[in-house]
């Protein structure tokens, strides 16, 4: 079956995407059933996708040039953000220049549903965690972006231990969740903040 997606702060159709296992969720209903506003959630995309590609959706990057998109997915991720999210998964390869590839650098909706997919499967293991289950929105999305950039386990490490990880290009876990923590603080006092561009053209 096709469902039609949403983007949560838009309203906007997104890409119609086969159905996976489980029903297909609009971003927003994703969104909302791990507790956050699309206020909070534009916030932690966006400041996501500053640090990951400027909010480029077009290019690939990453150690090995591995990554694709304004968030920087992987094979892995782009798997359990799908499973997620309960759209198809949309293939990957080692080769930058591969049209699978090439495809999901062109589709910004598809971006945005499996980005959504992925922290809602970070944000599952990481709810067994009594650290993480009893911490405060804002502080939850730190830690999500943590776990953006080491995954779900370094996240949970990091967040059990205080030892800090690092990724291929020697950037630290804890590189997003300043950055996030700084956003919240700048939203509340009207600063300006530190965010790629919120469109989906």
């Amino acid at each position: 079956s096709v469902a039609t997606l949403r983007d949560s702060a838009t309203g906007v159709p997104m890409a119609s995407a086969g159905q996976a296992s489980g029903a297909v969720q609009s971003a927003g209903d994703i969104v909302s059933s791990m507790g956050f506003s699309a206020e909070d959630w534009d916030l932690f995309r966006n400041t996501v996708a500053q640090i990951e590609s400027g909010g480029d959706y077009s290019i690939p990057g990453g150690s090995g040039m591995y990554y694709d998109g304004r968030y920087q997915m992987g094979e892995a991720a782009k798997k359990d953000g799908s499973r997620y999210a309960g759209v198809e998964y949309p293939g990957h390869s080692d080769d930058p220049n591969a049209q699978v590839r090439a495809a999901y650098r062109a589709n910004k909706e598809l971006q945005e549903i499996i980005f959504t997919g992925f922290t809602l499967a970070n944000h599952t293991y990481l709810m067994r965690n009594e650290t993480y289950k009893n911490s405060s929105i804002e502080r939850k999305l730190q830690i999500l972006g943590y776990a953006h950039n080491q995954g779900m386990g370094g996240a949970e490490k990091w967040i059990t231990t205080g030892v800090v990880g690092k990724d291929g290009f020697g950037t630290k876990g804890t590189k997003y969740t300043d950055l996030i923590a700084a956003n919240f603080r700048a939203k509340k006092s009207g600063e300006e903040l530190e965010l790629a561009d919120n469109a989906i053209n």
